[in-house]
């Protein structure tokens, strides 16, 4: 959360100076890091999620979820109210 607020007030603060800021917020990516993790459909490639993140800087997006499927899961995810959130187990 500090990431993306920070974000937020870069953007802001560099408005009108032809400085772009892309906040990207990624899902599971199949990296090293997570080679012994059990991978399922939301897992997303190296290859592919940096291609996204290029895309979404040379479009200057605000934010962008990566993979774009992330968007609408983090969307049903904040549209739930935190009382109810708290009791569910994921």
């Amino acid at each position: 959360a500090l990431l993306n607020v920070f974000c937020q007030g870069l953007r802001s603060r560099l408005q009108g100076s032809g400085v772009s800021v892309t906040t990207v917020k990624p899902g599971f990516v199949d990296t090293p890091m997570t080679a012994d993790f059990e991978k399922g459909a939301l897992w997303a490639s190296p290859e592919s999620v940096g291609k996204k993140i290029v895309k979404a800087a040379r479009s200057k997006k605000d934010e962008v979820y990566v993979p774009t499927f992330w968007g609408l899961i983090m969307l049903v995810i904040k549209v739930i109210p935190e009382s109810i959130f708290k009791r569910l187990t994921l």
